[in-house]
């Protein structure tokens, strides 16, 4: 998953309702735009817009691993061991 996002909420509207104003848009295409809900060539500049001049932040999960998780019994011993949505008995 990626999006763009603001630290602060105001500093988000604010960038919002900028973006809205340049791009001549609504909200809700901004908001699909920050989301890569939509990958036209003015969602893509309204990224590097966002990105570049009104200080936001690209955050990402694609380098995040999924470590293995280990259920166990009342005893401490290994009853399954669940990867990538697989469970292993």
């Amino acid at each position: 998953m990626k999006k763009i996002d603001w630290e602060d909420s105001r500093k988000k509207t604010a960038a919002y309702e900028y973006l809205v104003k340049v791009f001549k848009t609504t909200k809700p295409s901004v908001s699909l735009a920050m989301s890569f809900k939509r990958n036209s060539l003015e969602a893509a500049r309204m990224r590097h817009v966002a990105i570049h001049e009104l200080g936001g932040r690209l955050l990402s999960d694609e380098n995040v691993t999924v470590s293995p998780v280990k259920i166990l019994d009342s005893h401490g011993n290994v009853k399954a061991v669940i990867t990538d949505d697989s469970v292993t008995l």
